[in-house]
């Protein structure tokens, strides 16, 4: 209602001042001065008053006219607070947009932070396996390292010990061979010496016996001297061996090939070879005189020589010659 009457007055005061305003201009432009305004004012008063009239008429409405006027205002004051509300609402929801948008946008910058710093981590903890493998690889390549070089001069020194118990061992062996040989030197020594003084206890049977007349002396004469007696490389004239493994040896000095000795003898004598080109010196003493028999033909011995005499010997050491 208020409203309503300062419109009113509103167009009233403009028209009087339309009309104030359109004498100053033909005054001050045309130079028209307008003295009896009686006329204007009257029209001017009747327009302000029919103005007035209306504002009233308008004012002095029917009932049913205000409720309609009233419910045309309530509804555009509605559909104003509508319109309010319906910005209000879209601001509010702008703004619940930008903040949920702020929200999500800090949310998601968040996120990224956390995954950044989870990435770096995941790298700083990688990176730190990768160290720390490294540093055990190391190590265990170091301690393999210092295994291998202990391992090494253990063997080294189980080597150089070994090189030393060698040389310790072919230094005793050395040492005990050069002790086996000189004792063995001693021995070979000693035997040739009592070789000797047992060879010099047989005599040589050429400077007893004549070789040529020898196997037509008595027995007890070949015995009495030929005992202890030596046969100085005589020729082997024929041999042969039988089942017994016996040898069955004729032999004759060089100056008297027709003359034969009859040696009998097996293994624990003599164990070499015999050929018809061997040298044999015998030491032992004479067993007296016999022919050459079946037995001996049977060893070996050529056919031609049975019933040849010959003298026995029996055999203390034997000596070939090959």
């Amino acid at each position: 209602m208020i409203y309503d009457i300062s419109i009113i007055i509103m167009l009233a005061l403009f028209l009087l001042s339309f009309v104030v305003f359109v004498r100053w201009i033909l005054k001050k432009i045309f130079g028209f001065n307008i003295h009896n305004l009686s006329c204007i004012r009257v029209a001017f008063i009747s327009l302000l008053s029919g103005v007035l009239i209306v504002g009233l008429g308008y004012q002095l409405r029917t009932s049913d006219q205000k409720r309609i006027d009233e419910q045309n205002e309530s509804k555009v004051a509605l559909e104003s607070k509508k319109k309010t509300k319906a910005k209000s609402e879209s601001k509010a929801a702008s703004e619940s947009k930008k903040r949920a948008r702020a929200k999500s946008e800090s949310k998601a910058a968040s996120e990224s932070k956390k995954r950044a710093r989870a990435k770096s981590e995941s790298k700083a903890a990688s990176e730190s396996k990768k160290r720390a493998r490294a540093k055990s690889e190391s190590k265990a390549a170091s301690e393999s390292k210092k295994r291998a070089r202990a391992k090494s001069e253990s063997k080294v020194a189980l080597e150089s010990k070994k090189r030393a118990r060698a040389k310790s061992e072919s230094k005793a062996a050395s040492e005990s061979k050069k002790r086996a040989r000189a004792k063995s030197k001693n021995e070979v020594s000693s035997a040739k010496k009592k070789k000797k003084q047992h060879s010099d206890t047989y005599q040589n049977i050429e400077t007893i016996f004549n070789m040529h007349t020898i196997k037509y002396l008595s027995n007890r004469r070949i015995l009495k001297k030929g005992s202890a007696v030596a046969l100085r490389d005589f020729k082997v004239i024929d041999f042969g061996a039988d089942k017994m493994k016996q040898y069955h040896v004729l032999i004759a000095p060089k100056n008297a090939s027709k003359t034969y000795f009859l040696l009998v003898f097996g293994d624990n004598i003599y164990k070499g070879r015999i050929t018809y080109s061997s040298k044999i010196t015998v030491l032992g003493s004479l067993n007296g005189k016999s022919r050459v028999n079946d037995s001996q033909i049977n060893s070996g011995i050529a056919q031609r020589y049975l019933g040849k005499r010959d003298i026995l010997v029996l055999i203390d050491r034997i000596q070939v010659k090959n």
